[in-house]
């Protein structure tokens, strides 16, 4: 069946969008955020200067439309694993993989999705929308990290321990950003690693504050 004009010249804008969003990941990742102009990413992504703006605003809103629609589904997953009433040194083992292989996925445009314009993680009212999802997954995490920790922990406490747990994974994440084997293969071969990291992380922390006399 042949498609009818307008149907054509959709799906023309819709493979346009994807260049614009590819180039904007990868000059993003490779110059930054504030360095890269709309001119680089339209020659980049084939398209005149002024056709760029058929499918954003400015700079600002093609990051949003580059970053907001993977972490959402991520978000949408982890509220899944935390509402699914495992056990919350499996839903920690889970979540956290998950994250990893996330980031692995998207390695590519891995500082984009996370860190580009980000703010502190005790911030209280984010400007950005990004920077508000971004917050809500690094709860997700702090919230399952919590679960498996006494519950006599202090706010402050709990932030240090969330704070240690994210560094580590994007300690992993960062090892192999640059390793060429596909996620799921990469994936298999981490997760007996992966597991015994959080044990240790887990027992860890614990001890810390018990030799301290804190908790």
């Amino acid at each position: 069946m042949n498609q009818t004009p307008s149907k054509i010249k959709g799906t023309r804008a819709e493979e346009t969008k994807q260049r614009i969003l590819r180039a904007a990941g990868e000059l993003f990742e490779e110059k930054g955020f504030q360095a890269v102009t709309m001119r680089e990413i339209a020659k980049q992504a084939g398209c005149s200067h002024t056709a760029i703006y058929m499918h954003c605003k400015d700079k600002e809103d093609l990051l949003h439309q580059l970053v907001i629609p993977p972490l959402t589904e991520f978000k949408t997953e982890a509220d899944e694993l935390l509402h699914s009433g495992n056990e919350s040194r499996s839903v920690l083992q889970q979540i956290s993989m998950k994250w990893i292989a996330f980031c692995l996925k998207h390695r590519s445009i891995a500082s984009v999705l996370i860190t580009i314009k980000s703010v502190r993680v005790d911030e209280a009212e984010p400007e950005l929308p990004l920077n508000q999802l971004r917050l809500d997954i690094y709860r997700q995490l702090e919230e399952v990290l919590i679960t498996n920790l006494p519950s006599r922990l202090t706010a402050e406490q709990r932030l240090t321990c969330s704070r240690i747990y994210f560094y580590m994974l994007m300690g992993i994440v960062h090892t192999y950003i640059d390793n060429e084997e596909g996620t799921s293969v990469l994936m298999e071969r981490l997760t007996p690693i992966i597991e015994t990291t959080m044990d240790v992380m887990i027992a860890g922390m614990i001890q810390q504050f018990t030799v301290k006399g804190e908790i």
